[in-house]
């Protein structure tokens, strides 16, 4: 099982997130419930079918409650979702298809990580790791309706995302965001790639901060 290493915590690396936010694009107006785009429940499902088989996600939308059921049949890739119905699935899938094995969180992000980076692999050796995750932070309200992210390089091939202001923050995104971060880089500069998660708002810090390191070897440029 893949351990979360917490490191000491010396600095708080969120100050110059928030002063460098500007750089990540301005805010628009969220609704109260935070949402996510309907990708991110397209990639579970598909997921599910590749890992489970064709039926498992029938059966696992049947065990869902009725409203969640509802919607979840007629997800579009565009639209908004609650961010809360999105946790909820991947917990769903953790407990009837994985025997409560938390990696399947992981598993979940690589999945998405895949999927995300596949145009770029006939040029991942061309593309620079920093340049992916800066965009990675640039583009977070694409993809959701609350927070704000940043990213920062810290030397040749080790790099700092920071994510704040998560009104609901959840630990099981947090580690489909792990499974993600790891995956995307690996898929671009080849392993061994560690990621860290040295802060975390669900554990009361002011952001939740990734720390990723990458090899040389593999090929990408970074």
């Amino acid at each position: 099982m893949i351990e979360i290493a917490h490191a000491r915590r010396q600095r708080r690396p969120w100050r110059a997130a928030a002063a460098a936010h500007t750089q990540c694009g301005a805010l628009v107006s969220a609704p109260s419930v935070p949402q996510v785009r309907g990708e991110l429940f397209l990639a579970r499902f598909a997921f599910v079918r590749e890992t489970y088989g064709p039926d498992a996600l029938a059966g696992l939308l049947i065990a869902l409650g009725e409203t969640d059921r509802r919607e979840l049949e007629t997800v579009a890739e565009r639209q908004w979702y609650a961010f809360g119905l999105l946790n909820r699935l991947d917990r769903a899938i953790a407990e009837r298809l994985a025997g409560n094995d938390a990696v399947v969180y992981e598993r979940l992000g690589a999945a998405s990580a895949r999927e995300r980076t596949m145009a770029l692999k006939d040029v991942a050796a061309y593309v620079s790791v920093h340049g992916f995750l800066a965009r990675t932070a640039e583009e977070h309200r694409r993809f959701h309706t609350f927070g704000r992210a940043a990213y920062r390089r810290i030397s040749f091939t080790e790099g700092e995302l920071t994510y704040l202001d998560y009104p609901e923050p959840d630990r099981v995104y947090c580690r489909s965001g792990l499974g993600y971060l790891r995956t995307a880089v690996e898929q671009l500069a080849g392993p061994p790639v560690a990621v860290e998660e040295r802060w975390c708002q669900c554990r009361g810090d002011a952001a939740c901060v990734f720390n990723l390191q990458w090899g040389r070897r593999g090929g990408g440029m970074s």
